[in-house]
C-alpha cells in the first residue's frame, strides 16, 4: 500500500532566540484508528537555500509528473482578443428579459431546425460592437464572447432565416418585451414619442423601396420609411417600416391603432413633429384619447419673425438641465390656424444649436462672398464678343446665393459692368433670432419644463435613427426581399433597446447618488462630490463605447484553454455596478467542445 507523502515546513526556536525553518518530506500512516505522520527525509534549513535553488528543486520534482501543474511565462500561449464588455452586459440583460424563452415560445408550433434566439442574440450584440453585414458577423464570430451560443457550428444561411422567423413573431415578441420591461423598469406608459425617418436602398429588388422625400439627401435612390415609438426614457416599444413614398402624416393612424390594440394603452400623450399632425390626425388622437406635444422648427406663420422679436430677451427664459431654455408664450401671440381650447405654446432655445446655426450661416456667407468676388473680377475683365446682360448676371448671382442658402442676406447690384454687393445686416439680425430656437405646441396640462424635456427626448431619437440607417448603408443591396429588410431593421431596434436600457438603469442609479450628494451639509464637499458625479453622466452611446474597451484574451497554458478577462477600468466597474450586474470571474475555462464556463 502506497502511503501519501507531502512537504512540511517546521519552525524551531533555538536557545539563541532565533527561529529556523526546516523543510521535511513527511508521510502519513494509520496506526489502529489514529492517523500519524513520520519524517521520511529532511532537506535542512530552508532559509539557507536561495530562491533559484528552491526553483530547481521544484522543477526536478515536477519532471517526474506526466502532466505539469506549474509553468513559466513561456508556457503561456495567447491566440486572440475577444470583445467582452458589450457581449457580457447584453447577455446578462437579455437573460433578465427572458428573450430566448420568449422567442422559443413564440416559435413552439413551428418546425424550426435551429436555435433562432441564438442567432438573433449574436446579431444584436454585433450591432452594438461592430455594425456591419451578416457575412462580416459570420467571419468574426470567434472575436465575440458568446457563452450562451452553444456548441453547434454557426451557419451563415441561418442568420438570414432567423430574420424571417423574427418578423413572423414580431407582435408577440414586442408584447412580451413590453410586459417584461414594465416590470423590470417599473414604468407605466403615459407618454409616447413618435418620429419617422427614411433610409435609402441600393437596387430595385425590395417591394417597399420607393422614391420619396429623402432625409438622407439621396433622392436618386429608393428608400424605406421607419417609424419608431418610444417611452420618455427612450425605450423602444414598437416600430414599423413603411414604403419609401409614405408621408409622415399617413403613418400616424397605424401607430395609434397599434397603441390601443397591441399594447392596450388607453391613456397617453403623443409626441411628434409638426408634419405628423394634420387636422385628420388631430381628430384621430382626440378620438383615441391621446393628448399631443408637437414641435415646429421651420420658419412660417407659427414661428414668425414677430414672435421671435417679441420674445428675444433670453433673461426671461427658464433654464433646464441638458442645455435648454424655455418660455411659455401667450397663445394670442402665435399665428396658428389650428388653435383649439387648451392649446399652449412654449418657445425653446438651445445655445449649442444656436452656436452651430450661427457658424454654419457665417461659413455659407463667406463662401458666397468669395463666389461673388470671383464673379465680379471675371466681369471686370476685357473680353471679346457679346457682353453679359444685367439679367444674365443676376441669374448667375441668384444661382450662387441660392445654392448657399443665403439669397435673403445680400444686397446685390449690377450696373455698367460693375457687380457690387453687401450684406443685409437687418436680415441677418432677424435670422440670428432663429438660431437655436423652436416652438412646441401642446394641449396637455403638464408643466412647461416637462413638456420641453419630453420633446427633447423625441429629438434624441434622431441618433437612434442614424444608428439604424447605418445598418442598411453597409453596402449595395440588390437582393433583399421585404421580409429581410424588415427583419434587419428589427435587429437594429433591438440593439437600440439594449443601449437605452443601459442608459435608463445607469441614470436611475446616478439620480440616487445625486440625491445623496444633495443631502451633504458641507457646501465644499457637496460641490466637490457633485462635480465628480457630473463627470459620470453617461448616455447609452457612451456606456457602449466604454464597454467596447473591455476585452478578454483567449489563451492556452500547460495544455489548458481559457479566457483571461482584462482588468476593467474604474469607469467600466462603475457602469457595471450601476447596471446591477456582477463582475465576472477573472479566468473562464474553455471546455473541449469550445464552450466557456466560469472558473470556480
Amino acid at each position: 500500500m502506497v502511503t501519501p507523502l507531502f512537504a512540511q515546513i517546521v519552525s524551531t526556536k533555538k536557545p539563541d532566540g532565533k527561529t529556523y525553518k526546516y523543510l521535511h518530506i513527511v508521510e502519513s500512516y494509520r496506526e489502529g484508528g489514529t492517523v500519524k505522520k513520520r519524517r521520511v527525509a529532511s532537506l535542512g534549513n530552508i532559509s539557507q537555500y536561495s530562491e533559484r535553488e528552491i526553483e530547481q528543486i521544484i522543477r526536478t520534482l515536477e519532471s517526474l509528473l506526466q502532466h505539469r501543474t506549474t509553468g513559466s511565462i513561456d508556457d503561456l500561449e495567447t491566440h486572440r482578443v475577444l470583445q467582452f464588455g458589450v457581449p457580457y452586459v447584453v447577455q446578462f440583460l437579455w437573460n433578465q428579459l427572458g428573450l430566448s424563452e420568449a422567442i422559443r415560445h413564440a416559435l413552439k408550433d413551428r418546425e424550426v431546425t435551429f436555435d433562432v434566439a441564438r442567432y438573433v442574440q449574436a446579431m444584436v450584440i454585433h450591432r452594438l460592437v461592430d455594425p456591419s453585414s451578416k457575412l462580416r458577423l459570420f467571419q468574426t464570430l470567434d472575436d465575440l464572447y458568446l457563452p450562451d451560443a452553444g456548441s453547434e457550428p454557426w451557419q451563415l444561411r441561418h442568420f438570414y432565416r432567423a430574420l424571417d422567423y423574427l418578423m413572423d413573431i414580431k407582435p408577440q415578441l414586442e408584447r412580451a418585451l413590453y410586459s417584461r420591461l414594465t416590470d423590470l423598469l417599473n414604468f407605466k406608459l403615459s407618454l409616447v414619442l413618435y418620429d419617422l425617418t427614411s433610409t435609402h436602398l441600393y437596387g430595385h429588388e425590395c417591394p417597399l423601396g420607393e422614391h420619396g422625400y429623402s432625409r438622407t439627401h439621396r433622392p436618386d435612390l429608393e428608400q424605406v420609411e421607419l417609424g419608431l415609438l418610444v417611452t420618455p426614457e427612450g425605450i423602444p416599444i414598437t416600430h414599423e417600416v413603411f414604403a419609401g413614398n409614405v408621408s409622415d402624416k399617413e403613418t400616424v393612424p397605424d401607430i395609434l391603432t397599434r397603441l390601443k390594440e397591441q399594447f392596450s394603452v388607453e391613456q397617453c400623450v403623443f409626441v411628434g413633429d409638426r408634419g405628423m399632425v394634420t387636422e385628420k390626425n388631430m381628430a384621430l388622437m382626440a378620438e383615441a384619447g391621446f393628448p399631443y406635444i408637437v414641435g415646429f422648427h421651420k420658419r412660417g406663420r407659427i414661428v414668425s419673425d414677430r414672435l421671435l422679436e417679441e420674445f428675444a430677451d433670453l433673461a426671461n427664459y427658464v433654464q433646464l438641465k441638458d442645455n435648454l431654455y424655455y418660455l411659455e408664450v401667450p397663445r394670442n401671440r402665435v399665428e396658428d390656424d389650428e388653435k383649439s381650447d387648451g392649446v399652449r405654446y412654449i418657445l425653446c432655445y438651445n445655445p449649442e444649436k444656436a452656436a452651430h446655426d450661427a457658424a454654419f450661416r457665417e461659413s455659407a456667407m463667406a463662401e458666397a462672398e468669395a463666389g461673388l468676388l470671383a464673379l465680379a473680377e471675371r466681369l471686370m475683365q476685357t473680353r471679346r464678343g457679346r457682353k453679359p446682360t444685367n439679367k444674365g448676371v443676376m441669374l448667375k448671382v441668384a444661382d450662387l446665393l441660392t445654392k448657399k442658402g443665403v439669397e435673403a442676406f445680400f444686397h446685390v447690384d449690377y450696373q455698367d459692368g460693375v457687380l457690387t454687393y453687401a450684406r443685409d445686416e437687418e436680415a441677418l439680425a432677424k435670422e440670428a433670432l432663429r438660431d437655436g430656437k423652436f416652438l412646441i405646441r401642446t394641449n396637455t396640462t403638464f408643466p412647461a419644463g416637462d413638456v420641453v424635456l419630453s420633446y427633447k427626448t423625441l429629438m434624441g431619437i434622431e441618433r437612434a435613427f442614424r444608428q439604424i440607417k447605418n445598418f442598411l448603408d453597409v453596402g449595395p443591396v440588390y437582393h433583399w426581399n421585404e421580409k429581410r429588410v424588415r427583419g434587419h431593421i428589427f435587429v437594429c431596434v433591438l440593439a437600440y433597446l439594449f443601449e437605452q436600457e443601459m442608459q435608463v438603469l445607469y441614470r436611475r442609479q446616478w439620480q440616487r447618488e445625486a440625491e445623496a450628494v444633495r443631502a451633504i451639509e458641507d457646501e465644499k464637499e457637496r460641490d466637490r462630490e457633485q462635480a465628480e458625479l457630473d463627470q459620470r453622466w453617461y448616455s447609452g452611446e457612451a456606456i457602449v463605447r466604454e464597454l467596447r474597451r473591455w476585452q478578454a484574451v483567449h489563451a492556452t497554458f500547460l495544455g489548458k484553454e481559457f479566457l483571461s478577462v482584462t482588468k476593467a477600468s474604474e469607469r467600466v466597474r462603475s457602469i457595471v455596478a450601476s447596471l446591477g450586474i456582477p463582475m465576472p470571474s477573472k479566468t473562464i475555462w474553455v471546455s473541449e467542445s469550445g464552450r466557456v464556463q466560469k472558473m470556480d
